[in-house]
This record gives structure tokens, sequence and C-alpha cells, in this order.
């Protein structure tokens, strides 16, 4: 990489979550007054896939509301567009996540084994990831403050992610709108109570009450 840089590019990737509740680090109250934060109802969950290339030439953020083979495969995806756009090779960084070493996942980065190269990190190693030092400015910067509507947090996070620097971001809004009605999981469109099923086509055994037996 050193010698051709202009073939090669290294990506540190890695996942973070964010809460529409943020946490508490520092608050200023008066003394002898118990100090309350409103909150915004239930919390809600947001994943980013993210990397950011190891001289600042650019970074690749999906937000996403899952953590698993199909999402990380979705980051894949915008890493394909990269590469498409600048013809390198591409070196990407993991740690070992379960939705890095899943069958789907292997499968998909043996698919693109001809210009993509996985870097395991060592286990217990977040250290000598410089992403995880992103997410920490992430949610130190932006996340301290409660958003008025789903649609306003996540536009808050996508603007937080433009403010971390380098070259060419690539910021990718994936939040299905079943997560912005406010939906915890994604609606399967059957009515709500008990399924009709072929069970309920038959008459139920009457309860038989065990009586105490004749002594």
């Amino acid at each position: 990489m050193r010698v051709q840089p202009e073939c090669y590019e290294l990506h540190y990737e890695d996942e973070t979550h964010l809460d529409t509740n943020p946490y508490l680090s520092r608050l200023w109250h008066r003394v002898g007054e118990q100090p309350t934060v409103p909150a915004a109802g239930t919390n809600r969950r947001l994943t980013v896939f993210g990397s950011v290339e190891a001289l600042g030439r650019g970074r690749i953020e999906v937000l996403q509301v899952r953590q698993d083979s199909a999402a990380f495969a979705r980051y894949l995806a915008a890493v394909d567009a990269r590469h498409d756009a600048t013809g390198r090779h591409v070196i990407l960084v993991l740690d070992n996540g379960p939705c890095h070493t899943s069958t789907a996942t292997q499968r998909a980065l043996a698919a693109r084994a001809a210009w993509l190269e996985v870097l395991p990190l060592a286990r217990y190693s977040p250290h000598l990831n410089p992403k995880e030092h992103e997410w920490r400015r992430l949610k130190r910067d932006q996340r301290g403050h409660l958003a008025g509507s789903l649609r306003a947090f996540v536009d808050t996070a996508a603007a937080g992610l433009a403010q971390l620097g380098g070259e060419a971001g690539t910021i990718i809004d994936e939040v299905p709108q079943w997560w912005l009605d406010g939906h915890r999981k994604e609606p399967t469109g059957r009515p709500p109570g008990r399924p009709t099923g072929a069970k309920d086509s038959r008459s139920r055994k009457p309860r038989v009450t065990n009586l105490p037996a004749d002594t």
C-alpha cells in the first residue's frame, strides 16, 4: 500500500448503536435539587455500519436498524459502489463480530476476493480500530440532546457522521419507513389477535376436573 497508494484503500470497519434516549455523562444542577431530564418515550435504536479509510480519502456510513448478516451485506453493497467509482483494491479490517463471521458473510466476502482482502482484528482489541474513536466523538458531540421525532433523530445522526471529516464521505440512509412510524419490528400484515388455523376448526376437548378418589 505504501508503494502504490493510488491502487489500494485500507478501510477500518465497525458498527455502533445510537439510542433515541441518550445516556448522561455530565449534568449541571442546583445543589439540593434532584436533576430531571425529559425522555422521548419508548427507546428506539439505530445501527450504523461504517468504515474510515486509513489515509483519510473517504468513509462509508450506512444507517440501518439491525445488526445481522443482511445489514452487513448492505454495507458491502456500498463498498462495491466505491470500488466501481475508484477502481482501487480494498483491504477491509474487521473484528470477530457475529455478522462478520457468519456463513452468509463469508460467502459474500469470498465472491469479492478478486478485489477485496479481509484483515481480521485480534479478539478484544478495539484500541486497534480507529473507527472506535470516531464513534466516541459522534456520541459525545451529536447525542447529547433529545430529537423531536424519529425522522429528526436519523437526520441528526447523518449530520454527525458527515462532520467526522475525510474526503468523499458516503452516507446512506436505509432506515425503513416502518421504523420511522414507531414500530419496533417490521409489521407482518396479519390482523391482530390469535391467528385462525387448522386447530380452530375442531372443537376443543372439555377440561376434566380432577376429583379426589373415594376412600
